[in-house]
């Protein structure tokens, strides 16, 4: 190497490079207008859209009212404060967030690799679009469903006998008694079942009844061809992706538009439903700080964690972040190149390793220019666009679903659970019109904005999982390796999470837990909370120990990332404790 190669290498003392190549000086670019940069931030607020926006919060609205609402706003706060420390490394070296934890150590490659495979390999969201699809061509059959609970009371009181087959005590195979219940069960029932006996036991079996049907809503809506529908659409997009020239092109595209549809389809269902009174209960969950949903919620740790890991993008998506930034040219990113389709693009030269600048006065000021057009881009695009959507949807929510008196609806009452609630919100848009035409016209407008909502999730998961994975791969097993180009690797990487997406689809026709939506979401998004605790205090690390202090963060920044680390600390501990440790260990299910 000669002198002149040598000195373009960025000393350790600037920035370490251990087992990776060091970086290389070069000057750091203008910054244009932040308005030329808007795009990566879109895609990352399409991610967030059909999860969070569409699917937990409004759930969680309609299982508990706005108590939790507080949570979801301090989620998107605090994310969006982390995917702009995300940002800062890239902008300064060129490289992924990742590839900067793989600096520190070289085992951040394997278990980041891990981290961003296992969480997103489940298509909840394409199931949840397939079931979308499905209902608006087919519809969907109402079967009632049996609920029970065991029954400690000797003697047990006698039913009424015009009750049928709606309530029911049997002896079970153990010895032991149940109370059962078929179908839904309203309030004056629950009353009704009260007033048979007085005994402690009796009313502790109907408060548990009431728990579960509050949970299940005691129906269970049967769909057709989901899991078909769901496997079209991962091909589709696959397709889509590889016809690409340049991938990241037609993702912004695609979600660009996709977001606007979505925006518009809300704004209109908003104005047309939303209630004073939801805007007022929204304010009061809003500063109701520490307050969780009650046991009566029917809502689980795990559900609760993955809302706030989706009060956004969540777990690895939100690094993505780093990869979008690059492909679309900011900071150092410029240098690096970007991802093309083996068919229809032109390969670019990608550098597996990034650069640096001297911290001359000029590239100062533009590195300055760079980060404050780079957090205008972020609020407009990512943090404005995602609690707009938040508020509208989970408005719509609880005005389709509660009264004025803050009591849920007798109709809104039986959804339960898995996404049933939004076949409910479907069907309370329909019934609000008094002219049918108009009521399904609005009815199949919040499907379709439904579906645009998942399939920008879908879209960004594949895209987003497979550039993550593609570049822990590259930089750190397969630098060397000329056969292995990013561009060839991300495509194998997609079609194989394809492949694994539809096996687990096609298991759904054997095991019914894969036909569910909502379990594959929750499952998914749990994970990710705590993937979120954990990159949040690397990149504390990263950001203010490795970068220079001219680069690094201000104090505020500083305590916002603490705050993260906390926040997510603190939910990943509840899920554990209450969900997974019970779960491995037999003890309180």
């Amino acid at each position: 190497m000669s002198q002149a190669e040598m000195e373009d290498l960025v000393p350790d003392e600037v920035i370490p490079h251990k087992t990776l190549p060091p970086l290389r000086y070069r000057d750091l670019p203008e910054a244009p207008v932040w308005t030329a940069l808007v795009g990566p931030s879109v895609i990352l607020a399409g991610l967030a859209l059909g999860s969070g926006e569409f699917v937990f919060w409004p759930y969680i609205t309609y299982r508990s009212g706005f108590v939790f609402f507080w949570a979801c706003l301090l989620g998107v706060i605090t994310q969006y404060f982390i995917n702009l420390e995300i940002e800062r490394w890239t902008l300064a070296t060129g490289e992924s967030a990742i590839t900067g934890f793989c600096r520190l150590s070289r085992w951040w490659a394997p278990v980041m690799l891990l981290l961003n495979i296992l969480p997103w390999i489940w298509p909840g969201w394409a199931t949840g679009a397939g079931k979308l699809l499905s209902w608006l061509l087919f519809g969907a059959q109402t079967r009632a469903v049996v609920t029970a609970v065991p029954l400690l009371l000797t003697p047990v009181p006698a039913l009424p006998v015009d009750w049928g087959d709606h309530a029911q005590i049997v002896e079970t195979t153990a010895g032991g008694r149940e109370l059962r219940w078929t179908g839904p069960l309203s309030a004056d029932q629950q009353t009704e079942l009260r007033k048979l006996s007085d005994e402690p036991d009796w009313n502790t079996a109907v408060d548990q009844l009431a728990l579960k049907m509050r949970k299940t809503g005691g129906v269970e809506l049967q769909t057709k061809y989901v899991n078909w529908i769901a496997i079209g659409t991962l091909l589709l997009i696959g397709i889509v992706l590889t016809s690409s020239p340049v991938v990241y092109n037609t993702v912004e595209r695609l979600q660009s538009w996709l977001v606007l549809l979505i925006v518009v389809c809300a704004c209109v269902l908003g104005v047309l439903f939303i209630k004073p009174y939801a805007i007022t209960a929204m304010l009061k969950g809003s500063i109701s700080l520490g307050e969780l949903p009650g046991p009566e919620s029917g809502l689980e740790q795990m559900a609760l964690l993955g809302a706030l890991a989706f009060a956004g993008a969540g777990g690895t998506m939100n690094l993505g972040q780093s990869n979008f930034i690059k492909d679309k040219g900011y900071g150092m990113g410029k240098y690096i190149g970007r991802i093309t389709s083996p068919i229809t693009g032109n390969e670019e030269a990608i550098a597996d390793v990034g650069y640096h600048f001297r911290h001359t006065p000029e590239n100062m000021r533009r590195w300055r220019d760079w980060w404050r057009a780079a957090n205008m881009e972020h609020f407009f695009s990512f943090f404005l666009t995602c609690v707009a959507c938040l508020v509208l949807l989970a408005l719509l929510a609880y005005s389709l679903f509660y009264d004025a008196s803050g009591q849920i609806r007798p109709e809104a009452a039986n959804f339960g659970e898995d996404m049933n609630f939004i076949w409910g919100e479907a069907n309370l848009i329909e019934a609000g019109f008094s002219n049918p035409l108009l009521g399904k016209l609005f009815r199949t407008m919040f499907f379709v904005m439904g579906m645009a909502l998942l399939l920008t999730t879908e879209l960004g998961v594949l895209d987003a999982t497979v550039r993550i994975s593609t570049d822990i791969l590259k930089v750190n097993f397969l630098r060397d390796n000329d056969h292995w180009s990013q561009s060839r690797l991300y495509f194998v990487l997609l079609w194989t999470e394809i492949a694994i997406g539809t096996a687990i689809l096609l298991a759904g026709e054997y095991y019914p837990q894969f036909r569910q939506p909502m379990f594959l979401l929750k499952t998914s998004a749990a994970m990710n909370g705590g993937v979120m605790f954990i990159y949040t205090v690397i990149l504390l690390y990263l950001n203010n120990k490795i970068l220079s202090r001219s680069l690094s963060m201000t104090p505020l920044r500083f305590l916002a990332m603490v705050w993260g680390c906390g926040f997510f600390g603190y939910f990943t501990l509840l899920a554990l404790k209450f969900e997974v440790f019970p779960w491995l260990t037999g003890v309180g299910r």
